[in-house]
């Protein structure tokens, strides 16, 4: 369980309402058995003939304090009190005899009530009685009487301000006092389990915040190569199925499982002092209980993990349906996937249907062991009572407390499979989060920001494999310098290693061998805060967050001002489409920079120019375009280009393109194949020297044909 533990650390900095709910947990323990205790009252008042509680009250605690059995709800003796039997084990039970009658205490006489009253009150531990033995003869003995129980003379005040008739109407009145009393107590007890679900719920619901948020953290912390690898189903299963069972066990665990059993042991102490025997009779059934229960639990763990890495690969595999729902539909696909759906979810089912099977052979299990102990417990209470051991109100009234013990550990039954499948959920979401990141933030502080740039860059001898395939080089010794303003081109075909490279430079991925060079600092060696602060990124397929046009544009630039933002909207020539964005949302509609947009709610062509303003708002030293003008029209990209030779005049800027009008400007063109570099320099000189470049210029780059050099 040592994950559902690290789970509870979250707790710490939310602990004030949780201790307050867990108060009131142990007010919801009180209040229930102070509940259930007062039925004992309720049947004696039914069952009772002739003592009023007060006087039961009595009776029972010279019981207690003599250690001795008296006649049980008879009239009022005048003769005084009758001992019906004196146990061996009694501390008086050489002075006091079975027959014997109480006659006096202290030298006052008086009826049974009255002496009865006179022993339960005294404060003293011991008394001097004047006994009567059986065969007549008196005689004046100190007996040793328990110690007094300060908190009994209240119950007794209670008791006192009754009505002490015996009449039906009386005794009616009585109950329903008591009655009255119960209500209230359950009241009470029903407020604290309000507070304790409720304070419990803020901390916990608290402490899943800052799970979810370091988890959040770690995710966008991790490099580029994991997120390469892992599914983004499985990620996202994580935060929504995992996390979820996590709530459910955190959630029972300070609620259900603190509740409970208290409330079970508040009535497990009251059948205790009703008569301790008839509760170890009931308890037989504990050891299969807890066997069962553990059992259970374990299968719960496995089948939760299970079903966990099962909710991952169908969210992975709707994630890319859904995405590509256009292709689906065109090659009438739709039954195919729904088909393949279905299989992919039968793993997941059949995890869940374990989960809820587990779940379902707990409680009538726990049940039917409850109807054995109680029915052994019946047996036995019923023979006391035979016997004259034990009168018939505090038989009921223990059998109020089995059933009353026995409902919380009922509702137990599912605790421990909760918790197990949180401690599966909670090893998923450890995984992750203990995942090293790309840095951690201690780790770069330490590390010297990059100086702004000022000179070159220099690629030395770089080698780069992904750790799949680490025989395959896909960067494959690298030798590459690029000057302070100079545009570069990197062309070649698909797969070539372009992207790779520039993303290299980016610290996306670490060289397997050779070093990147900035102004001499090697990247690797300077933090990855500063290194990335001097570029500004264009991706081929124009990332754009849900948000307004002008979140979008700032992304990751601090302190723009409103002309600064018109300007890059400018040379991104989003003023052709700007002005008539409207979209409403939440009742609100947005207008130009404030329009709320998706990526999903713009073409293609609109992604990939508030892209292009993005970067150019940020105005980098250095800029990478991977394909920033492939999905434009000829007219746009005709503007486009015009805007690029100003945003890279001065600049250091990388262009990852296959369309000639996009390199034509490059100060060199760097051509790659397979990792390698197969030629540097100008359009004119490649095209005679570099074979590939010369393949290219009849394919992608054809317009280059009739292109100056």
């Amino acid at each position: 369980m040592g994950n559902f533990r690290r789970v509870l650390g979250y707790l710490g900095p939310h602990r004030r309402p949780l201790i307050l709910g867990l108060l009131a947990a142990v007010g919801v323990g009180v209040f229930y058995t102070g509940s259930i205790s007062s039925i004992i009252p309720a049947l004696k008042m039914i069952f009772a003939d002739h003592e009023t509680l007060a006087v039961w009250m009595h009776r029972t605690e010279v019981e207690r304090r003599l250690d001795v059995t008296m006649p049980a709800d008879v009239p009022d003796d005048d003769a005084g009190i009758l001992l019906v039997r004196v146990p061996p084990e009694s501390p008086n039970a050489k002075k006091l005899q079975d027959g014997d009658r109480i006659e006096a205490v202290g030298g006052e006489a008086g009826g049974s009530f009255r002496l009865a009253e006179l022993l339960a009150t005294s404060q003293n531990t011991s008394a001097e009685l004047t006994i009567k033995s059986a065969r007549g003869a008196t005689r004046t003995d100190t007996v040793t009487l328990e110690p007094y129980r300060w908190w009994w003379g209240w119950f007794r005040g209670i008791a006192d301000i009754l009505p002490i008739g015996h009449e039906p109407n009386d005794r009616l009145v009585t109950l329903a006092i008591v009655m009255v009393a119960i209500v209230g107590v359950s009241l009470l007890g029903s407020i604290c389990r309000y507070f304790n679900e409720a304070l419990v719920a803020v901390a916990v619901q608290n402490s899943l915040h800052d799970l979810r948020g370091a988890m959040a953290d770690r995710v966008l912390r991790l490099p580029v190569p994991w997120h390469s690898t892992h599914p983004v189903g499985d990620t996202l299963g994580r935060f929504a199925n995992d996390l979820n069972k996590v709530d459910v066990g955190v959630t029972t665990l300070f609620g259900k499982t603190i509740r409970e059993p208290i409330k079970a042991l508040g009535v497990l102490v009251l059948t205790v002092i009703i008569d301790w025997r008839i509760l170890v009779v009931a308890l037989v059934g504990l050891p299969i209980a807890a066997v069962l229960l553990r059992t259970v639990g374990r299968y719960v763990r496995g089948a939760q993990r299970r079903a966990s890495e099962s909710w991952g690969l169908l969210l992975e595999h709707l994630d890319e349906r859904l995405a590509g729902i256009r292709v689906v539909k065109a090659y009438n696909m739709e039954s195919a996937e729904s088909d393949r759906f279905a299989g992919e979810g039968r793993a997941l089912t059949r995890a869940q249907t374990n989960i809820a099977v587990a779940d379902a052979i707990v409680k009538p299990a726990l049940e039917t062991l409850a109807i054995v102990a109680i029915s052994v417990f019946i047996l036995y209470g019923g023979s006391r009572v035979f016997n004259k051991r034990l009168e018939p109100h505090m038989f009921f009234a223990a059998v109020v407390c089995l059933a009353g013990m026995f409902d919380p550990v009922r509702k137990l039954g599912n605790v421990n499979n909760r918790v197990q499948a949180a401690e599966a959920a909670a090893a998923r979401i450890f995984e992750l989060i203990d995942t090293p990141a790309e840095t951690s933030a201690d780790g770069d502080q330490k590390l010297p920001p990059l100086p702004p740039f000022g000179d070159k860059i220099e690629f030395n001898d770089v080698c780069f494999a992904y750790a799949s395939d680490r025989e395959h080089n896909v960067i494959d010794h690298v030798n590459l310098t690029v000057k302070k303003g100079q545009v570069i081109a990197l062309v070649g075909p698909n797969g070539a290693g372009k992207t790779t490279l520039v993303s290299l430079l980016l610290r996306f991925f670490e060289p397997t061998s050779g070093m990147i060079r900035i102004d001499g600092h090697n990247i690797t060696d300077v933090s990855l805060h500063s290194l990335r602060a001097q570029f500004g990124l264009v991706t081929q397929d124009a990332i754009i967050f849900s948000g307004t046009v002008r979140d979008n544009i700032v992304y990751g630039s601090n302190g723009v001002t409103d002309e600064a933002l018109r300007q890059a909207a400018r040379l991104a020539h989003l003023d052709e489409f700007l002005g008539d964005l409207s979209r409403e949302r939440d009742g609100q509609r947005g207008i130009g920079f404030d329009a709320t947009i998706s990526a999903k709610q713009v073409s293609g062509g609109q992604r990939q120019r508030i892209a292009l303003a993005r970067a150019i708002l940020r105005d980098p030293p250095i800029m990478v375009l991977d394909e920033a003008t492939s999905q434009v029209d000829s007219e746009s990209e005709h503007k486009i280009q015009q805007a690029l030779a100003d945003v890279t005049r001065g600049r250091t800027t990388f262009i990852i393109a296959h369309r000639f009008s996009t390199i034509a400007r490059a100060d060199r063109i760097v051509v790659m194949e397979n990792g390698r570099l197969v030629g540097v320099g100008r359009h004119a000189e490649l095209s005679e020297t570099c074979p590939v470049y010369s393949a290219l210029c009849r394919t992608q780059l054809a317009p280059a044909a009739n292109a100056p050099a």
